[in-house]
C-alpha cells in the first residue's frame, strides 16, 4: 500500500519535471546523478586518508588525498557531460496479440560531434531486469521487448536509462515518458467463420477489395509504393506524384457479431478475433458489429488493424478485472 502510493506520487512530480514527448533531449531537468556505492566508498576512503594525513602531518598523504578528490570530480564532469550527449526519438510499437512481446523502438542519436560512450542500460520503470546497448558500437536504433499478457490500449510506462561511464564512481539515470499507445489485440481462438446479414433487411453485397483488376482512385505517392503504378502523365504535366489504385471485386460480405453482454465474452473476443484473422487472409470482404459499434464491410490491413482495434478496446468485464488485479 504505502509503495504503490509512494510510487504514484513519484511518477506525478516526474510529470511535471520531465513531461512526456516523443522525443527527449537529456538536460540538466532530466538528469539525475548520484555517486555509486563504489563511488560512495571511494570519497569515504578519500576522507580517511585526508584525516589521517592531517593528524600525522603526512604531505604525501594529503597530496594523494587531492589527487583522488580532483579525479573524483573530474569523473562527476565527464559523467554528467557524457549522459547529456544522448538524445532520444521514440519510432513506435506495433501491435501485437496478447501473450505476445511487443517491441518498443526508438532512436538514438547525439547532437554534438563527440558520440557518447561507455554502456547505456536501460528497463522499463519498475522493472529489474533490461536490456545494454554499447554505446560506441550502437548503430542507434535500440528495440525494447515488453511482455503483454492481456488485450486492451495501453499507455506505455516510462522507460529508464542509466550510465556509470567512465569509472563507475556516479550513476547518471532518466526516466522518460514517451507518450506511446500499445496496442493489445485480443489472444485468438480457433472458431468456424460465421458471417450473418447486418439486419434482416440487410441483403449480402457485393464489395470492392485492394486489387489489380479495375483502375479506382489516384493517390499521393508515398515511398515504397510500386514505381510500375505512378502515373506518369501527371507526373509530366508538372503535378505532384500521384499513384493508381486497382481493386477487384470480392466475394459477398456479411457481419462478424458479438454480443457484448455475453456471460463468455472473453471467449467470444477471442473467437472473433481469430474469424478477422482468417477472413483478412482470404481478402474477402466483412464487417463487424460488437455492441452498437459497427465497422463497415471492406477488406485489406487497415480494416484488419480496425476490427481488431475495436475488439481490443472494448471494456474487461468486472471478473476479468479482478483477476488481474490478483495477478
Amino acid at each position: 500500500m504505502i509503495a504503490r502510493l509512494r510510487n504514484r506520487l513519484l511518477l506525478r512530480w516526474l510529470a511535471n519535471r520531465i513531461p512526456g514527448k516523443r522525443r527527449h533531449q537529456l538536460d540538466v531537468q532530466s538528469i539525475f546523478i548520484l555517486p555509486t556505492f563504489f563511488g560512495s566508498c571511494f570519497f569515504v576512503l578519500c576522507l580517511c586518508m585526508f584525516i589521517l594525513g592531517t593528524n600525522y602531518q603526512n604531505n604525501m598523504l594529503l597530496l594523494l588525498t587531492y589527487f583522488f578528490i580532483a579525479l573524483g570530480l573530474i569523473n562527476l564532469f565527464v559523467s554528467y557531460h557524457n549522459f547529456a550527449r544522448i538524445q532520444l526519438q521514440a519510432k513506435g510499437v506495433n501491435p501485437v496479440y496478447a501473450g505476445d512481446n511487443a517491441t518498443f523502438q526508438f532512436q538514438l542519436t547525439a547532437p554534438h560531434h563527440q558520440k557518447p560512450s561507455g554502456e547505456l542500460h536501460v528497463q522499463w520503470w519498475g522493472h529489474d531486469n533490461g536490456i545494454t546497448v554499447d554505446l560506441d558500437e550502437s548503430p542507434g536504433n535500440i528495440s525494447l521487448p515488453r511482455f503483454t499478457y492481456r488485450r486492451g490500449i495501453f499507455s506505455l510506462p516510462r522507460v529508464t536509462f542509466a550510465s556509470e561511464y567512465p569509472l563507475g564512481l556516479f550513476r547518471c539515470w532518466t526516466h522518460l515518458d514517451f507518450t506511446q499507445p500499445l496496442t493489445v489485440y485480443p489472444k485468438l481462438s480457433s472458431a468456424g467463420i460465421a458471417l450473418r446479414p447486418l439486419d434482416a433487411e440487410d441483403t449480402t453485397a457485393t464489395f470492392h477489395a485492394p486489387g489489380h483488376d479495375d483502375f479506382q482512385s489516384l493517390k499521393s505517392y508515398h515511398p515504397g509504393d510500386p514505381v510500375q503504378r505512378i502515373a506518369w502523365k501527371s507526373v509530366a504535366k508538372g503535378g505532384p506524384p500521384v499513384v493508381k489504385v486497382f481493386s477487384e471485386q470480392a466475394g459477398s460480405a456479411g457481419y462478424l457479431m458479438l454480443d457484448t453482454n455475453s456471460a463468455t465474452l472473453e471467449e467470444d473476443i477471442s473467437s472473433v478475433a481469430y474469424q478477422i484473422v482468417s477472413l483478412s487472409q482470404q481478402n474477402l470482404c466483412f464487417g463487424l458489429k460488437a455492441g452498437q459499434q459497427i465497422v463497415p464491410a471492406s477488406a485489406g490491413d487497415a480494416h484488419r488493424h480496425q476490427c481488431l482495434a475495436l475488439l481490443a478496446a472494448l471494456p474487461e468485464t468486472q471478473s476479468k478485472r479482478n483477476e488481474h488485479e490478483q495477478a
